[in-house]
């Protein structure tokens, strides 16, 4: 370990450098070492300054000896830059990465300049509250809190920090939320509204498919004509959009590992997709050459000729027409929810039918 005295212009001492040795570069065999700056407290002696100068150089060489000294300079949006990127090379999916780098751009205003050794809890609970009073919602803080103990964490296992700092700090509660599910007359007005006008048929097929698999609104959207199987009455849901820096597309696979599946459907629903699938064909041959055939998309947007609807346009669309129309706003995802409800309900419905006809022959 080795103290060095910083002096400014005036030959005043302003502060001490520790330098310590941390390891051997194993490619060009030079030493590495690691450098701490502790400053000079001109209220104390310089007998004193220079005794607390030895001391924290001991701890800081304990520190580096046992890998949990924190980088002196490294920020953390700096490190957050870095994280990110090896996690993706680990193989995060595109969209997790593409919601870290903007939390990571939104956050750096409150946090981003503060070096990790110094996020203490204090400084992470002060940007919380910076935030709110600059109307960010108390949802959104806490995802940004989830981010910040994600990279933390991070730092924390790569010995750059002592300890996640984040796991002391304190996040505004979220307002609780119960999972919502469309009421039966919220089902009836909506899809009342929805049939009353044939210009609608793309999306009376697109909410009738929501409600009867449960569905994300991604999976449907991602939907080819090839996942229609009209032989055995069934659907396969296997990709998925997902957003990523360069805008929407579609990816393989389903949002989760256990996502990808087949769906039996009963015969109206599939009838139902017959009747589309001649619509379908009759508005590709309307519009010729101009047509995506490579797509094969079974919602299609009606400005890219059969190129696939995007999900966002397909919200924005759900939103216009409940306002237009009078009616709640209705999220997409609240069909999934309806969909698991009605068939928790169809199930229950099933189950004690079955205990009525055993009990009816116990009785006989």
């Amino acid at each position: 370990m080795n103290i060095q005295e910083r002096r400014n212009k005036d030959g005043k001492i302003t502060s001490y450098r520790i330098r310590v040795f941390d390891h051997r570069d194993t490619q060009t065999g030079r030493q590495v070492f690691r450098t701490l700056s502790i400053k000079y407290d001109p209220d104390k002696t310089e007998a004193w300054n220079k005794k607390n100068a030895e001391k924290q150089g001991i701890i800081f060489e304990k520190q580096v000896e046992e890998q949990t000294a924190s980088d002196s300079h490294i920020t953390f949006d700096h490190y957050c830059t870095y994280a990110i990127g090896m996690k993706e090379q680990a193989g995060l999916s595109s969209s997790t990465i593409y919601s870290y780098s903007g939390y990571r751009k939104r956050i750096a205003p409150y946090i981003g300049h503060i070096q990790l050794k110094q996020l203490t809890p204090a400084a992470i609970n002060k940007a919380y509250s910076d935030m709110l009073s600059t109307g960010v919602s108390k949802a959104t803080v806490y995802q940004y809190h989830l981010f910040i103990h994600s990279m933390l964490a991070m730092a924390f296992k790569e010995n750059l920090i002592p300890r996640n700092y984040a796991s002391a700090a304190m996040p505004p509660k979220r307002d609780a939320k119960e999972v919502q599910a469309l009421s039966e007359n919220e089902i009836n007005a909506f899809f009342t509204a929805l049939y009353a006008d044939n210009k609608h048929y793309m999306y009376q097929v697109l909410f009738s498919l929501m409600l009867a698999t449960g569905c994300r609104i991604g999976e449907i959207c991602a939907l080819t004509w090839d996942n229609i199987d009209f032989e055995s009455n069934r659907i396969h849901i296997c990709r998925h959009f997902v957003m990523s820096e360069s805008g929407s597309r579609i990816q393989n696979g389903c949002k989760t590992n256990a996502g990808d599946r087949w769906l039996t459907m009963d015969t109206s629903i599939m009838d139902m997709l017959r009747e589309y699938r001649a619509y379908y064909n009759v508005t590709a041959e309307k519009y010729g050459s101009k047509w995506n055939y490579e797509d094969n998309a079974v919602f299609f947007s009606q400005k890219k000729y059969g190129t696939f609807l995007n999900p966002a346009t397909a919200r924005s669309w759900l939103n216009s027409f409940t306002e237009k129309n009078g009616l709640p706003r209705i999220h997409p995802h609240m069909f999934r929810h309806t969909s698991v409800s009605l068939k928790l309900q169809a199930s229950a419905s099933q189950m004690q039918l079955r205990e009525q006809v055993m009990h009816a022959l116990i009785l006989h």
